[in-house]
């Protein structure tokens, strides 16, 4: 008897440890081919307009969605520079967002949305224009986002001047020849 009871137990615990067939896992996935869909958990969510690439944390929060940690985890995942050309720049975000439906104020390249069971993250090779709505229908728990756009190469002051002073030198040269 004492066997049999033995056999239960470890067949009881074996079966308590074991994955789930619907667990959640908490580790980020790149959809290297999006579609309009993503299916999340047991729901599959639509969305337009189409991503170039997707990541997906699904099955736990980020525990801290300040608009810092989650610029920092977007550039992670895309492995984008965190100060300089190509970093992100904070353009868009929305701490109590409650509909299916994003408008983006300023054109945007990055999008990290944040529902009840993880993130989703977005990129567009072309950035999306201010005032386009990025559709999210049957994703439940939206909760906040952020809408980001890579910092692009810009001339410093001491570029312009030598530009300006290469443009006066070559007509200084031209006036000069004039005369000559």
């Amino acid at each position: 008897m004492k066997k049999a009871t033995l056999s239960a137990a470890i067949a009881l615990l074996t079966a308590a440890l074991a994955p789930s067939a619907y667990a959640k896992t908490a580790t980020w996935v790149d959809l290297t081919s999006p579609t309009t869909t993503i299916v999340l958990d047991k729901s599959t969510v639509t969305y337009n307009p189409i991503a170039s690439e997707i990541w997906v944390y699904d099955g736990a929060n980020i525990t801290d969605q300040s608009a810092a940690h989650i610029e920092s985890v977007v550039e992670t995942q895309f492995s984008l520079a965190s100060t300089g050309v190509g970093s992100l720049k904070l353009v868009g975000q929305n701490d109590s967002q409650s509909s299916n439906s994003i408008t983006l104020s300023s054109a945007t390249s990055y999008l990290a949305v944040h529902y009840g069971g993880g993130e989703l993250l977005f990129y567009w090779d072309t950035p999306l224009a201010a005032n386009t709505t990025v559709t999210l229908a049957n994703l439940k728990g939206i909760s906040n986002y952020r809408a980001y756009t890579a910092v692009s190469a810009v001339p410093e002051p001491e570029t312009y001047a030598m530009m300006a002073g290469g443009l006066a030198l070559l007509g200084f040269m031209a006036r000069r020849r004039k005369r000559a």
